[in-house]
């Protein structure tokens, strides 16, 4: 058994450069290969400002749940908007991303083990 907090978790910086103006991404990885998780990895995003994670798919599926603040899911069908609570099942290949309208958008990320590729851009809301 691993039991972690939040608070005791290093946040990494994953803004990139000429985003620094726009806001900021971080992640938390709570949970992973690392503390010897075998099939799952827990991630904890933070957005701020006006900020999204990259337009891309995957061939895995990832789960999120909204912490604090509100967000929107793009895809290549919708736009959703989300709020604290709310939980979304991202399919495999399916076109996506996470966006931060302004403020402050956290949320938790489940993605299989040792798929840890982070990519954030400006928001274009």
């Amino acid at each position: 058994m691993y039991i972690t907090n939040l608070d005791k978790t290093e946040e990494v910086d994953i803004t990139p450069e000429p985003l620094k103006e726009k806001g900021r991404a971080t992640v938390r990885w709570l949970l992973g290969e690392p503390e010897g998780a075998p099939n799952f990895e827990m991630r904890y995003f933070s957005l701020t400002g006006e900020i999204a994670t990259e337009w891309h798919s995957h061939e895995w599926e990832h789960q999120v749940f909204v912490i604090a603040g509100r967000g929107k899911l793009r895809t290549e069908e919708k736009e959703i908007d989300l709020e604290p609570g709310s939980a979304v099942l991202v399919g495999p290949e399916e076109e996506h991303h996470f966006i931060c309208p302004g403020g402050r958008f956290d949320f938790i990320c489940v993605v299989p083990r040792g798929t840890r590729p982070c990519m954030v851009r400006g928001s274009n809301k």
